[in-house]
């Protein structure tokens, strides 16, 4: 191995001083690791560099106790095998840098909840290897679609597959501007946020969703409530689809288990719009909820509830 000191730098010195005092709530994911994507990617070169024999291996990789001739080479090794076992990972680039290289995540074999943020799909490697183990995948300001990193699983280009374990879906603050069918492959998802984007229709691409729960798409451009299956209009409880272009809120009444509902900031006219919430029998016997039209607050009349 070739200049065993490359591994003795304020980064990976910082990075496994944290991890020796605080590794402990990073391996249970009461903590989630966060790394500028610029420092992964140094990181990716150590291991490299310094594993070189063992890059290629799938699966979980077992160090030996004192493989090591120096200590900044069992730093790095410490490092490897701290990410093999977290759980959490946020992954940032900060404002106005721009990817050039690949970002790597096949250290991290245990990864439960993934979080990306200005991210591009395209420079995103190793999800493949885990995706059929998150159960929480957030993503901001990163893609365009839905399919990039869902179906395609980001630079992995990989053929669309079953998300098994993943309840959790945040790709709030994106630029999408239509759903796909990779939705279809979210089989047991619980939470869907796609607010902040540009999308205009949902079509039908939600139907497959038929365990969600909880689904957010406020701040786009929709002008009619989405269309559910008939399992997921028994179980959705949270609504939110406020500053939206909403003239009618018809099909909203089929939501039988609905408590929390959010029509703020549409351009519902008149109460007479509001018709359909006289069905919401389980939204009714909440707590008393307060309704917002054209950006002011109204108390709902008796009529509606």
């Amino acid at each position: 191995m070739s200049n065993p000191q490359g591994g003795c730098t304020p980064l990976v010195q910082s990075l496994a001083a944290l991890l020796r005092n605080s590794g402990d709530i990073v391996l249970n994911g009461s903590s989630t690791l966060t790394l500028q994507a610029a420092s992964l990617q140094y990181l990716t070169r150590l291991f490299e560099q310094f594993l070189l024999s063992r890059k290629h291996q799938h699966g979980f990789l077992a160090l030996p106790s004192h493989p090591a001739d120096t200590a900044s080479l069992l730093q790095v090794q410490f490092l490897f095998d701290m990410l093999q076992k977290t759980v959490s990972l946020k992954l940032v680039n900060p404002l106005g840098s721009k990817l050039q290289s690949p970002v790597k995540i096949l250290p991290f074999k245990s990864l439960k909840c993934l979080e990306l943020k200005r991210i591009p799909p395209h420079c995103l490697e190793g999800l493949r290897a885990v995706y059929s183990q998150l159960e929480v995948f957030i993503c901001s300001r990163s893609t365009q679609s839905l399919e990039e990193l869902l179906s395609l699983c980001g630079g992995d280009i990989s053929s669309a597959l079953p998300w098994l374990e993943l309840h959790t879906l945040n790709f709030s603050y994106n630029a999408i501007t239509a759903l796909d069918n990779s939705l279809s492959l979210l089989n047991v998802l619980k939470y869907l946020d796609l607010s902040h984007n540009k999308i205009h229709d949902c079509e039908e691409y939600l139907l497959p969703l038929s365990e969600l729960e909880h689904l957010n798409l406020g701040y786009n451009f929709l002008q009619t409530i989405p269309v559910l299956s008939l399992s997921c209009r028994t179980k959705l409880v949270s609504l939110i689809l406020r500053n939206n272009e909403l003239e009618s809120i018809n099909g909203v009444e089929h939501l039988s288990s609905l408590r929390h509902l959010d029509l703020s900031y549409n351009i519902l006219i008149d109460h007479s719009k509001l018709a359909p919430l006289s069905q919401l029998h389980s939204l009714n016997t909440a707590k008393p909820h307060i309704l917002t039209k054209m950006g002011l607050i109204v108390q709902l009349k008796r009529t509606y509830i």
